[in-house]
């Protein structure tokens, strides 16, 4: 399985996401941005400049779409990209999502990050007014994602981790399960 998380927006959720996704279902992760993967997900993480194609394989790509990005997209089982209510991640994201559904139509988006109801719809009509046949999946503001990375737990583990965090995560927890089982539908 190869998974490519991309967006040229930064700050959409795309490490958390990988990193969780990577770690809940077995997979290696790559990287050509600079984070901590290394350091909460060792001997199965790589930053690279140039990350290598292999199987079973997370790539977080940061936020830019160059020629080795696209060659693994093209490649990937899935690719998912995170968008939040901001404008100018919507429009990062539709820039984004019109130069990868020429290499790959097996996108997936993410609406992270959204506090109301007309925050979701703002971000979902705008997308799918353009992109009427991908698959969306939804994630309110969560310190899930956070947490995640200070405490190098994938999102499935910080939901397990108490029976508090996992009546606090709840909603999170159910559509990342789904996102989880569509990624493994393949």
């Amino acid at each position: 399985m190869i998974i490519s998380i991309i967006n040229k927006k930064g700050g959409v959720g795309k490490t958390s996401f990988g990193f969780s996704i990577a770690k809940d279902l077995e997979l290696y992760l790559q990287s050509n941005d600079a984070s901590i993967i290394e350091s909460i997900y060792p001997n199965m993480s790589k930053i690279s400049a140039q990350p290598k194609l292999i199987d079973n394989c997370v790539y977080d790509f940061g936020g830019f779409v160059s020629a080795g990005v696209l060659d693994i997209a093209t490649k990937s089982d899935f690719i998912i990209v995170p968008c939040t209510a901001l404008y100018n991640s919507i429009l990062r994201t539709s820039e984004t999502i019109n130069e990868l559904k020429e290499v790959n139509k097996n996108i997936i988006v993410l609406i992270t990050d959204y506090t109301s109801v007309e925050d979701k719809e703002q971000v979902e009509n705008a997308l799918k007014s353009s992109f009427k046949n991908l698959k969306y999946f939804y994630f309110k503001r969560s310190k899930i994602l956070e947490n995640s990375m200070r405490l190098g737990g994938s999102f499935k583990e910080l939901g397990e981790a108490s029976p508090l965090l996992k009546v606090a995560y709840r909603n999170f927890l159910g559509e990342y399960d789904r996102l989880l089982k569509t990624l493994k539908s393949i």
